[in-house]
């Protein structure tokens, strides 16, 4: 009975381990695998910073209001963008909370 008990155990770990193993393979990136210099028109709400880890490349990945898009870091404008989005966020938090702000999805261009 003993004996039965610990090849049950053995064969769940067992499986679990195939099952996490397997589940890692499977794992859908979602992630910037190309960039572009080009320069968006479209108003920028935000920004992240995606670091390179293969298949992903390294970006700043620029959200608009329709989608999110992937541009190359080392471009002039894209520094000036992130300065500029940084500073908004700066002065938006030093705003008092009484006054009315108007939240960082206003308007960049």
């Amino acid at each position: 009975m003993q004996m039965c008990i610990r090849r049950l155990t053995c064969l769940a770990f067992l499986v679990g381990v195939i099952m996490v193993a397997s589940a890692s393979e499977i794992k859908i990136i979602k992630c910037c695998v190309e960039v572009s210099d080009q320069s968006i028109t479209a108003p920028i709400i935000g920004y992240r910073i995606q670091r390179k880890n293969l298949p992903c490349v390294r970006a700043v990945i620029f959200k608009t209001a329709e989608r999110e898009i992937c541009s190359h870091w080392k471009q002039d404008w894209v520094f000036e963008k992130i300065k500029e989005l940084e500073q908004l966020r700066r002065a938006q938090k030093t705003t008092p909370a009484t006054t009315t702000t108007s939240s960082l999805s206003t308007t960049i261009s």
